[in-house]
């Protein structure tokens, strides 16, 4: 899995690529978490746009970020899901945990 960050105001957008399916992942994934919220950036949209799989202990970890960000008084949001990862999202609940945007302008629009 690759990372990329961006800036839109005071929101950090994180554009994934890839899967999310291994230690080597979850660890890339956690540290994009960490190193936004380290710099107090906890506006945080990530773009799954480029995302072809998830396994449930990438989902795991989606909730443990949201969970984090929350904690500081944040907001983690996510857009851009293939069609295939939208009915994951909704299958596991995941959508009622964190919000979910068709659009990455809509959700940059929601903070």
């Amino acid at each position: 899995m690759e990372v990329n960050f961006r800036e839109a105001g005071k929101i950090t957008i994180i554009d994934l690529v890839g899967s999310i399916k291994t230690n080597e992942d979850y660890d890339v994934f956690k540290k994009s978490i960490d190193e936004a919220v380290s710099k107090g950036k906890t506006n945080v949209l990530l773009n799954f746009k480029n995302v072809n799989f998830i396994n449930s202990s990438g989902i795991g970890r989606l909730i443990l970020a949201a969970k984090r960000i929350s904690e500081d008084n944040g907001n983690l949001k996510i857009a851009e899901l293939s069609d295939d990862l939208k009915e994951l999202f909704t299958f596991t609940r995941l959508d009622t945990k964190i919000s979910i945007f068709e659009k990455e302008q809509d959700a940059i629009e929601s903070f």
